[in-house]
C-alpha cells in the first residue's frame, strides 16, 4: 500500500498554530504549579546551582513531577504536532446543509410531523415496477431477501433495453448499495419517466438525474415548476421536474397514505442561480440534491438526504 506523502506546507501551518499554543500552556502550567518561569534565565540558573550544590535533592513527588515534565516537553510537543497534522479541520468548519423535506398533500388536511411517514406497501405500489428488460419485473434490492414480483398498473411506456441515462443509473445503483431501500431503475408510468426510485415499506424517493459535465445551468423560476426549463451555455433541458411530479401524483393516488418525495439530482455541472432555485424548489415541494463532486456547496448532498430519510426510524419501527 502506497504511503501518503507529507504536505510540508500543511505541516508548517500546523506547527505555527500548535507550537506556540502548547508552549504557552506549558509555561503557564509551570508558573502556576511550580512557580517556575521557563523563559527566565534567572530561574534556570537558580535551579541548576541548587541541584549542583546539593541544596535541591529530587526526593518528593513534587520534585519528580517538575523534572519529568521538563523531560517530556519535547516528546509531547512533537506528538501533539503529529496529531494536529492528521486532523481534517475542514470537517469541523464545513457548514451543515439543512435538508427540508417537501410537504406532502394530506387528503385529511392533517399536518404530519417530520420523519413520521405513513406506511407505503411496496408489494402493492405498482408505480415502482419498470425494469430494464421485459423479463425482469423486480426491483434491485440491497437486502438479502428476494422481493416478490409487483403487478403493473396504469399504462407504462414499452420497456426498452437502452436508456440515455443508463450509465448514470448504474452509477447510482452502486452508490446506494449500502442504503436499506430497494432500487428501482427506469421508472416509467403513463408517459412520465424517472431515472430511478428508492423505496422502503414506509417511504420512497423518485429521482430525476441531471448529468452534463461542465454545464453552467440557470433555472427558470418565474413560472410553474412543471413548466420550468433549465438552460446552459449551448442547450436547454425541458421541464426536468414535470415527469417526477407526475409519478409522485400517481403514487399518491394509488397509495394515499404513502410518503413519496420528488428529487432532482445534480451529478455534475454547476448551478448559477442556486439560492433562487433552492428557494423555488422548496416552495414547490421538490428536493434539489447533488453529489459531492458538484461545486454548489449550498445544495444539500444526496448522501445526507438518504441517511436522514431512509435511516430515520418510523413510529412503527419504534413501536416494534
Amino acid at each position: 500500500m502506497a504511503k501518503k506523502s507529507i504536505s510540508y506546507l500543511r505541516l508548517f501551518l500546523t506547527g505555527i498554530v500548535w507550537i506556540p499554543l502548547f508552549s504557552s500552556l506549558f509555561i503557564r502550567f509551570y508558573q502556576k504549579f511550580f512557580r517556575f518561569d521557563c523563559l527566565s534565565s534567572l530561574d534556570w540558573k537558580i535551579r541548576l546551582d541548587a541541584f549542583m550544590s546539593g541544596k535541591w535533592v529530587i526526593t518528593t513527588s513534587y520534585d519528580w513531577g517538575f523534572l519529568i515534565g521538563l523531560i517530556l516537553f519535547i516528546p509531547i510537543l512533537l506528538l501533539g504536532l503529529i496529531c494536529f497534522y492528521k486532523v481534517k479541520w475542514k470537517n469541523f468548519f464545513r457548514k451543515k446543509k439543512i435538508i427540508v423535506l417537501p410537504k406532502q398533500n394530506n387528503p385529511l388536511n392533517q399536518p404530519k410531523k417530520a420523519f413520521e411517514p405513513a406506511k407505503m406497501r411496496v408489494q402493492t405500489s405498482a408505480i415502482l415496477t419498470v425494469s430494464t428488460t421485459p423479463q425482469n419485473t423486480q426491483p434491485q434490492s440491497s437486502g438479502s431477501q428476494p422481493i416478490p414480483s409487483i403487478p403493473q398498473v396504469g399504462n407504462p411506456q414499452p420497456v426498452t433495453s437502452q436508456y440515455e441515462d443508463e450509465a448514470d443509473v448504474q452509477q447510482m445503483l452502486a452508490l446506494t448499495s449500502g442504503i436499506s431501500a430497494d432500487f428501482f431503475p427506469h421508472v416509467s408510468i403513463d408517459g412520465a419517466y424517472a431515472s430511478f426510485a428508492l423505496s422502503t415499506e414506509h417511504q420512497a424517493a423518485v429521482v430525476k438525474i441531471i448529468n452534463q459535465p461542465d454545464s453552467l445551468w440557470a433555472v427558470d423560476t418565474e413560472i410553474e415548476i412543471e413548466q420550468s426549463d433549465w438552460f446552459d451555455q449551448t442547450s436547454s433541458m425541458t421541464t426536468p421536474a414535470k415527469d417526477i411530479l407526475a409519478i409522485i401524483k400517481n403514487l399518491r393516488e394509488n397509495e394515499p397514505e404513502s410518503n413519496a418525495i420528488p428529487v432532482i439530482l445534480l451529478m455534475s455541472g454547476k448551478l448559477l442561480n442556486v439560492e433562487e432555485t433552492l428557494d423555488y424548489f422548496e416552495k414547490n415541494n421538490v428536493l434539489l440534491l447533488r453529489l459531492e463532486n458538484v461545486e454548489n456547496e449550498e445544495i444539500p448532498l444526496f448522501s445526507d438526504f438518504t441517511k436522514e430519510f431512509f435511516e430515520q426510524p418510523t413510529q412503527e419501527d419504534m413501536a416494534q
